[in-house]
């Protein structure tokens, strides 16, 4: 059975990261950026219910993504049920390791688990913002600024 969960998660990562699969993700984030950047600041009573909101729309999203998996695995002569992949997600995502091998399994607790949702879009937000002006270190910009002088100083040299 193990064999045929990894071979399961394979196909369903290889079918998340498909062009309209993972831009569809990435678009959802895109466009509910103003309230996903706000996940620390989720305190009151109108942005938790925001966010929850924002967590149930996800979920539509990647129920969704599985449902049209499951009709290409079943045109294939592969049916596979929602709860089959759930099965194989959720030992996945159990695994005592500090990574996940499919990709998809982080998309997809995201949309099952609350918690996991909110480590997905911190996630999400820490790949996504960068430092700029007041933001980025003294030493950051010493370091970024005498590596120009070196530039400067091997073109010299050259």
């Amino acid at each position: 059975m193990q064999g045929e969960g990894n071979e399961l998660l394979e196909r369903l990562d290889a079918f998340f990261g498909e062009g309209a699969n993972i831009d569809a993700i990435g678009n959802f984030f895109s466009e509910e950026y103003n309230i996903v950047q706000r996940l620390e600041a989720a305190n009151d009573s109108s942005e938790a219910l925001e966010f929850f909101s924002l967590f149930k729309r996800y979920g539509a999203l990647v129920n969704t993504i599985l449902e049209t998996f499951g009709e290409r695995e079943a045109a294939s002569g592969s049916a596979v049920s929602l709860e089959q992949l759930a099965e194989a997600v959720m030992k996945e995502w159990q695994q005592p390791q500090d990574f996940c091998r499919y990709l998809c399994t982080g998309y997809i607790a995201g949309a099952l688990d609350f918690d996991s949702f909110k480590q997905l879009v911190a996630d999400v937000v820490a790949l996504t913002t960068y430092p700029v002006g007041d933001e980025i270190s003294e030493d950051e910009a010493v370091s970024v600024s005498g590596s120009i002088e070196e530039d400067d100083n091997e073109e010299e040299d050259a």
